[in-house]
């Protein structure tokens, strides 16, 4: 039967395993008019964007009753037709043979940074089937923002760390996200302790390398693995650098104090920074785009999803292994984009596995996870 003026029967996609004693309370989740789809979310899934779908005024009632043949629903009074779902069955259905599900649900990773860089691995991390989140970022959406974030418009003016945590429940409305909105510096340790059981990833998304270093440093004493991304001036190139317990190396702190030297003639290449704000005020463009983040925030997520899954029988790695501690991926090797650190890669889109980093004084063991 007919539910709108297209002649389009209202389709209902309901939780597979929805209690029938839900039948008698308020249904929420959300309604698509242009479509006359309805998506009930169980209670555990409801999030703070999702309508009354009961009793909202602004679309047809969506009523139900639970009998022998199980459910059925109306709209407006007239009947639907039923969707069942299952969040753990058809989220990441497609998923099947490349990862393991149940074990990229109970993975948490910690996300330093929720801008640009933080904010899209923390969506393709959820897409990819991360379970568990815990987001720190001191800065609210703005305007400027919106060329390279994975918000929106309609964030501008909240916390980055709670905008994010909305566009992951809304890929995985059972996710687990924890906010902060400060640094990761004045975030208590024993909050970060606590979140850590089962497999976790500390990942380094700041445009500073300071709080990389308080990063790695608390990943070393927690023994979680490590993951920094940062990108250079106007993101013609980024690095990308991880540790972890499975095998002896050199931590992050012992990385950039054996390579200062050796980077030290580039001028600022080991700085994660889009620009200086003395460069940024002479600029008369955007001094990254988004595409350029993006290549380099791939790369390093393809690693991600490596070090969560590296204990994982069966799992084949992607990049771990492959890539050197220290990698530099190159966007473009134009010295008008670069200047002239962008002698250091001979073509674009180059990807560098050759520098290897060597412990500090004082290591091995490293002195961090003493």
């Amino acid at each position: 039967m007919p539910n709108d003026s297209s002649g389009r029967q209202a389709t209902v996609w309901i939780p597979g395993d929805l209690d029938p004693a839900h039948a008698d309370r308020d249904f929420y989740g959300y309604y698509q008019i242009e479509t006359h789809h309805y998506v009930v979310l169980s209670e555990a899934a409801q999030q703070s964007d999702c309508r009354c779908l009961s009793s909202d005024a602004r679309i047809p009632p969506l009523k139900a009753s639970h009998g022998e043949k199980g459910w059925s629903f109306t709209a407006g009074g007239q009947p639907c037709s039923l969707r069942p779902y299952g969040l753990d069955s058809d989220l990441f259905s497609r998923h099947a043979g490349l990862l393991e599900t149940a074990q990229m649900l109970s993975c948490g990773v910690i996300i330093c940074g929720c801008g640009s860089v933080g904010s899209l691995a923390a969506l393709e991390l959820a897409r990819s089937g991360v379970g568990r989140f815990l987001l720190v970022d001191p800065d609210l959406l703005a305007i400027e923002n919106l060329c390279r974030h994975q918000c929106g418009l309609a964030d501008v003016g909240r916390t980055k760390v709670q905008a994010v945590a909305d566009r992951i429940h809304q890929i995985n409305p059972l996710a687990k996200v924890e906010t902060y909105s400060t640094t990761i510096e004045r975030v208590d340790p024993a909050l970060i302790a606590a979140f850590t059981n089962g497999t976790s990833l500390m990942l380094a998304c700041a445009d500073s390398r300071r709080a990389d270093r308080h990063g790695a440093r608390l990943a070393a004493g927690l023994g979680l693995a490590f993951l920094s991304i940062g990108l250079w001036e106007r993101a013609f190139a980024g690095e990308i650098f991880y540790s972890h317990s499975g095998k002896e190396m050199p931590c992050y702190g012992c990385a950039f104090e054996g390579l200062a030297g050796e980077l030290s003639q580039r001028p600022e290449p080991k700085r994660p920074f889009y620009t200086t704000e003395h460069e940024l005020r002479r600029l008369n463009f955007q001094p990254a785009i988004s595409i350029d983040i993006a290549y380099v925030t791939q790369i390093g997520l393809k690693l991600a999803i490596d070090l969560l899954n590296r204990d994982v029988s069966g799992y084949v790695p992607r990049l771990l292994g492959r890539l050197s501690q220290y990698t530099l991926v190159c966007n473009s090797n134009d010295p008008r984009v670069g200047g002239e650190a962008t002698e250091i890669f001979s073509h674009p889109l180059q990807v560098t596995s050759s520098i290897q980093p060597t412990y500090g004084l004082g290591c091995p063991p490293c002195r961090w996870s003493q």
